[in-house]
């Protein structure tokens, strides 16, 4: 009754075919509703740079022009100066050792 009449081994070809073409399918399907579940994602947005914050705080009418001229001025002096980098072999807040005799 379940041996299909002798059909021979073409069934099972074709039933194995078959079964990896609808979990191909399936899978198929799960990745695209995942997706589109996820949407577009925003652009990534630049932070602002200190000039840029300033240039929109003077023209909010939030600072004056002197203002706005000496913080300008100190952004440029903090930009100028360059950060010190510790000696070669020392960290910071460490302790040196001293020789033992």
């Amino acid at each position: 009754m379940w041996d299909m009449h002798n059909a021979g081994w073409g069934w099972w070809v074709l039933s194995s075919v078959g079964m990896v073409a609808v979990w191909s399918l399936v899978i198929y399907g799960v990745v695209l509703l995942f997706r589109s579940a996820g949407g577009e994602r925003p652009p990534a947005i630049e932070p602002e740079s200190p000039q840029d914050i300033l240039k929109r705080r003077l023209a909010a009418g939030e600072i004056d022009v002197d203002e706005y001229e000496l913080l300008r001025d100190a952004l440029a002096d903090d930009a100028s100066r360059q950060p010190r980098e510790p000696a070669l072999g020392s960290t910071p807040g460490a302790r040196q050792a001293s020789p033992s005799p």
